[in-house]
């Protein structure tokens, strides 16, 4: 298929079919191919939240929800009229459907591809999220420090939208589906596969995502220990600083002198803290 990236190279496209690739609706190809082709100017510039596939006769309009490193997906917007398509994405999204398009004979099995290339993406980037989290639960080994333990949560609702994306995805490629119903039956198998793809993704997202969730509770589990002996501690601690508090005006009558009122109201206290401070610490080391 040969591909189209600026209004300069649209006029030396023949009878092939043909794709053109625009990074937005500002972008001036894509008034180029609405006057030139036919297509229909896409309504809004904003990003589309969930996959669909909208076929009004011979046309097909789809959206596609690529994973990034980003906490957003890549959207990805294809109007499809006969043997022409136009493909509005991010350059990022762009760049990963570039060879889909350029390698097919034709729109349909572009879009095909394309898909396949979407499924691939989101497997590679849940290989590296797999690995993240795998350093994620060795770090977290014991108590985690809060920013570690915001990570977690952070990570664990990236793994949450992207199952909830593939699930999408994997619904979209399937037989009961319009755009399945529009391809010919030697697409079928190619798009059966994406289907798969899209389903081992979401099973890959959600495990990842229960093993963050066990890993969440585990801290907390950790952090209300921790508060539990801190409390037990400085209970005694409390009571007794609170008692040579209280009775100040008793200490000062009754001691003999200065320096008995010095270590039974201000030494003896201090130690008390310093000691319980010490044994808090080494507990927390221990456990």
């Amino acid at each position: 298929m040969q591909l189209v990236e600026s209004p300069a190279t649209l006029g030396a496209v023949g009878d092939v079919p043909a794709c053109a690739l625009a990074s937005g609706l500002s972008d001036p190809l894509v008034d180029a191919v609405v006057e030139d082709w036919g297509i229909p100017r896409p309504r809004t510039d904003e990003l589309a939240r969930r996959p669909s596939a909208h076929i009004v006769e011979e046309r097909l309009e789809l959206v596609l929800l690529i994973p990034d490193h980003s906490p957003h997906h890549l959207s990805v917007r294809i109007h499809v009229s006969g043997d022409r398509m136009l493909v509005l994405a991010e350059p990022e999204a762009l760049e990963i459907l570039r060879d889909a398009a350029e390698e097919a004979d034709g729109t349909r099995e572009a879009v095909v591809a394309m898909l396949l290339a979407a499924a691939h993406r989101g497997e590679e980037v849940l290989d590296e999220l797999e690995d993240a989290s795998e350093r994620l639960e060795d770090e977290s080994d014991g108590y985690a420090a809060a920013p570690q333990r915001r990570l977690l949560g952070r990570t664990r609702a990236d793994l949450f939208r992207i199952q909830e994306a593939q699930a999408a995805m994997h619904r979209l490629c399937t037989p009961d589906e319009q755009l399945s119903q529009e391809l010919s039956k030697d697409l079928h198998r190619r798009l059966r596969r994406a289907a798969t793809e899209f389903d081992a993704n979401r099973s890959a997202a959600a495990r990842l995502h229960a093993m963050l969730g066990d890993l969440l509770d585990e801290q907390s589990t950790v952090v209300n220990e921790r508060l539990t002996l801190v409390a037990t501690i400085f209970l005694p601690l409390t009571l007794a600083t609170g008692f040579f508090g209280m009775n100040f005006s008793w200490m000062q009558e009754r001691t003999g002198s200065l320096a008995a009122f010095v270590l039974l109201g201000i030494v003896l206290p201090a130690l008390a803290t310093l000691l319980t401070l010490a044994m808090v610490r080494v507990l927390t080391r221990s456990s």
